[in-house]
């Protein structure tokens, strides 16, 4: 097991949505990361001891599945995209409560809540991004986060910290969220929507709407040059690599 797609075909056929701790061990091993199953299976994530956690707790194979998305952008070859992003695939499509085919994901993307987010075909997420899924979040087909993009899905009482409410957010098709916004709990952002850079969304946004600033607000209809989505070529990578 020496070439990279060696160790990625080993580690696929061993991650799946019931991944035993024997199993856990071995992919750790594949990624370079030694430890013993009385080590990993004392592991316990942020997420544990949220008030969600008492509600929703991770089964044994969920945190599994979060602590090898964390690890892998700790070890060299998690900045093989080679290896890392079909790693990073095949992890969100076992961990996800829904997850299409042809999702990209770059190094350093977080969530808390894995089996609370859904994602549809050829969804994007650049470096960086945070998706608080605590209320859960919902990707249309090729929605596109660029980098340090942040999505919120819970509040907090003002007056006590541990009251929190949870609201859906959600990401419909095409859309596209730039560079260091922030999506607030209960947002829709309608297809083909374009937020601008920085901006911090308080309110749904509409169809093939462009909104910029804080808060944000509508700017102009979305500049397309096609009516066909086919033409929008809302792809993370070049010649649509690793999508389709």
């Amino acid at each position: 097991m020496n070439t990279v797609e060696e160790k990625l075909k080993r580690a696929q056929k061993l991650i799946t949505k019931n991944i035993s701790t024997e199993e856990m061990l071995e992919v750790l091993k594949i990624i370079g990361v030694g430890m013993t199953a009385d080590e990993i299976e004392s592991y316990r994530l942020w997420g544990d001891y949220m008030p969600l956690g008492d509600e929703h707790p991770y089964t044994k194979s969920e945190r599994y599945l979060h602590i090898l998305w964390e690890l892998i952008d700790k070890v060299p070859l998690g900045i093989n995209c080679t290896f890392a992003i079909p790693f990073r695939q095949t992890i969100a499509k076992n961990l996800f409560k829904k997850c299409g085919e042809g999702f990209v994901a770059a190094e350093g993307c977080r969530f808390n809540y894995g089996h609370q987010i859904e994602v549809g075909d050829n969804v994007s997420w650049n470096m960086g991004c945070y998706v608080d899924s605590k209320g859960g979040v919902s990707f249309g087909d090729f929605a596109m986060l660029t980098e340090y993009v942040k999505i919120f899905s819970h509040g907090h009482s003002e007056g006590n910290h541990m009251e929190r409410d949870y609201k859906r957010v959600v990401i419909k098709d095409f859309a596209k969220l730039y560079t260091n916004c922030t999506i607030l709990p209960g947002i829709t952002i309608g297809t083909g929507a374009i937020v601008a850079t920085g901006s911090i969304v308080t309110k749904d946004v509409d169809d093939y709407v462009l909104v910029s600033g804080i808060p944000a607000r509508p700017m102009r209809r979305r500049a397309l040059e096609s009516t066909n989505p086919d033409d929008y070529n809302q792809y993370m990578m070049k010649n649509k690599l690793f999508q389709k």
